[in-house]
């Protein structure tokens, strides 16, 4: 079996093979820059390397300065092409999309805290935190990240989307997030509910005609019932992909909702509390 690595990382940037044809290709920070641009988004991010977590200290080191000194060839380059699009007059201003640098630095609290405290220097309309540490990291690797980052500007976590995480994170500071969890979750038939995980093979579900969650209000909990969902799953219909991928981001978009309103409602460590008891 061949064993060449699918990516190789330079000071210039990133060369890697195409999974489907195994053609090469070559990424800069200045071309993920207009690669992002052209697609249209309302909020980019610098080009950054995220490392393993089990990555040793020195090459953490290694690759979080790398980020760093790509996170100023990442700004330089969409300024440029804000001016040259006529967004920035003068120099001044945002434009329409919004650059977010990321924060690396692995599992390591000083290099975390040297990350942010460079990356929260450089003029960034906000930012992200790279998910390269220990899931049981979270909370303190987040808030001490947190705590440097200046305030007033959004700050996004990179990599975190099971339920369980949410709370962590927005407890220590995070605002946004995004994760493929959800969907990949649901295309391995693995469904979101409020007492934790059910995965769409059990027999039980074969012949339940009722939704996946009886106080769901997502277009799949109104349509479908979890036996037709087991009959698509089990007959490999590409159609369950989607119709369980929307249950799951409904849930984690509502249980977000639900987050904000007990922190509004001063009541958040009791809505912590009671949904991690019933998520098993």
């Amino acid at each position: 079996m061949d064993q060449t690595p699918l990516a190789k990382i330079t000071e210039d940037g990133v060369e890697f093979r195409s999974y489907r044809d195994g053609s090469k290709h070559f990424f800069t920070p200045e071309k993920s820059m207009e690669i992002q641009r052209n697609l249209g988004a309302d909020i980019i991010f610098a080009f950054d390397e995220c490392t393993s977590p089990t990555a040793d200290k020195k090459y953490q080191q290694e690759a979080m300065e790398r980020t760093h000194r790509w996170a100023t060839r990442s700004l330089r380059r969409h300024r440029e092409l804000q001016v040259e699009s006529g967004k920035l007059k003068n120099g001044e201003g945002n434009g329409k999309q919004a650059l977010f640098g990321i924060v690396q630095g692995g599992r390591f609290q000083d290099l975390r805290k040297e990350s942010a405290e460079v990356i929260g220097k450089m003029d960034f309309d906000g930012f992200g935190i790279g998910g390269s540490f220990d899931k049981t990291d979270i909370g303190i690797s987040v808030g001490l990240v947190n705590e440097i980052l200046p305030e007033g500007k959004p700050r996004h976590l990179l990599g975190i989307g099971e339920p369980e995480d949410m709370f962590l994170a927005i407890e220590n500071g995070c605002d946004t997030f995004d994760c493929v969890a959800p969907t990949r979750n649901a295309r391995n038939g693995t469904l979101f509910t409020k007492v934790g995980k059910i995965h769409i093979e059990n027999t039980k579900y074969r012949e339940d005609l009722g939704p996946i969650e009886k106080d769901c209000n997502c277009y799949t909990c109104k349509n479908y019932s979890i036996a037709y969902l087991a009959f698509l799953h089990r007959a490999k219909e590409l159609t369950f992909h989607p119709l369980a991928s929307i249950h799951n981001l409904y849930f984690i978009v509502n249980l977000v909702n639900k987050i904000r309103q007990s922190i509004l409602d001063s009541n958040f460590e009791e809505f912590k509390t009671e949904f991690l008891k019933n998520y098993k």
